[in-house]
């Protein structure tokens, strides 16, 4: 009991200590596996201080709002809403697990939930429901009836009011070639659905997709079970994988597996406002809990982050030169057709074109840009008049101004 105390005083007294990459001026994203939370009989063996751990990380890295998966005890999670404070946060649990779709019985109280906490101050108009319910295909492969979650809302930021959808998910687990299909099947169906009813909506697809995007945990695969998802770049419909590059990096989203299956997915119609590089895992929750990987006392997974401006203008990225970037802009003036050289190599890189007046005009990126290397950008036929080319990546950005005659 003492030895507990100690940790929980440490935790908290770290926690103020420590300030994490959330900002006022942001909308600030985490999801989220708190392994078995609130299970008596499995996950972390103290429950108490399972609890107490969340409690601290979640008031450190104090997100806007959080996808949260494995919630087994609705009391607890309720307490920890209670502990960021219920005036501010409000929670929605899904009313369906595994095994259990009528969100009443012993099926559901023990089983693994899905649920959101979000801040009432940013989020309005909130409505929740379970995609593809009535599916037995679905049923099969989301694992007995772990459908995704979705979380509708208006955030507003700064003045700024944007309405999205969140789409929290708990992937099929497993390695084997029937876990991987599944899975396929579910992200086919998933991926169907969001192109027929919110085909022009803002969708984040988040939480553990118990698969990596860059390639997959099944070895007779060479690429994710969500391929129908990571792949979909071209059409009108299409979705970026923001968390895809940190699996590419060698990163791991778990304490003792080596891959990234705890992922954010966002729509075309969300991009303008991501800012670039924020995707990022928060392995950094050792600051606040010190033994959280060689104890196992709060999750087997990292929470997962992501920032988003709804105004669309980037900011907290450092302003350099188009020169110190690497790049370089011609002809400028134009009467119709630009280029873009890249000065030296580049790697996830953003291109938005904006109007005098500020409006977004194209948004397009770039996986890698070596040095040398002319590339012609994907921007609509311009008026006569005077435009903006921004250039991101997850250290810097820069403004081109561009001159069309």
């Amino acid at each position: 009991m003492k030895r507990t105390t100690l940790i929980l005083l440490l935790a908290t007294l770290v926690a103020k200590q420590n300030v994490a990459q959330s900002s006022a001026t942001t909308l600030d994203i985490v999801g989220w596996n708190i392994e078995w939370f609130g299970s008596s009989s499995n996950g972390p063996s103290n429950d108490d201080l399972q609890e107490a751990n969340v409690k601290a990380l979640m008031s450190w890295m104090n997100a806007d709002l959080y996808g949260l998966v494995e919630i087994v005890d609705t009391m607890r999670l309720r307490r920890v809403v209670d502990h960021l404070g219920n005036t501010e946060f409000g929670f929605v649990i899904a009313p369906y697990c595994s095994g259990n779709t009528s969100g009443t019985g012993n099926g559901w109280l023990l089983g693994q939930k899905q649920a959101f906490i979000y801040r009432k101050s940013v989020f309005t108009n909130v409505t929740t429901r379970g995609l593809m319910r009535n599916s037995s295909t679905a049923y099969t492969n989301w694992a007995a009836g772990r459908f995704p979650y979705m979380l509708s809302a208006t955030a507003t930021i700064n003045g700024v009011s944007r309405n999205l959808n969140f789409i929290l998910l708990h992937g099929k687990a497993g390695d084997t070639q029937d876990d991987y299909l599944k899975r396929a099947s579910g992200a086919i169906e998933l991926k169907d659905t969001l192109d027929a009813f919110f085909s022009n909506a803002g969708n984040l697809i988040i939480g553990d997709f118990n698969d990596a995007l860059h390639t997959s945990i099944y070895l007779g695969a060479s690429v994710s079970s969500y391929y129908s998802i990571v792949s979909d770049s071209t059409d009108s419909d299409h979705y970026k994988s923001i968390t895809l590059p940190l699996g590419v990096a060698g990163q791991s989203s778990m304490i003792n597996f080596p891959n990234v299956i705890d992922n954010h997915v966002i729509s075309n119609e969300v991009t303008p406002y991501y800012i670039p590089g924020s995707a990022r895992i928060k392995t950094d929750v050792t600051t606040v809990v010190p033994d959280y990987v060689s104890a196992h006392n709060t999750s087997d997974h990292y929470p997962v982050f992501s920032n988003y401006n709804l105004s669309g203008v980037v900011t907290g990225l450092p302003i350099v030169n188009p020169s110190e970037f690497g790049f370089v802009l011609f002809p400028n003036p134009t009467t119709g057709t630009i280029y873009l050289k890249a000065t030296r190599t580049q790697r996830n890189i953003t291109l938005r074109l904006m109007s005098a007046d500020g409006k977004l005009l194209s948004i397009e990126t770039i996986n890698t840009i070596y040095a040398g290397m002319i590339m012609k950008p994907s921007i609509p036929e311009l008026s006569r008049g005077l435009y903006f080319l921004e250039i991101l990546s997850g250290q810097a950005r820069t403004s081109i101004r561009l001159v069309s005659l």
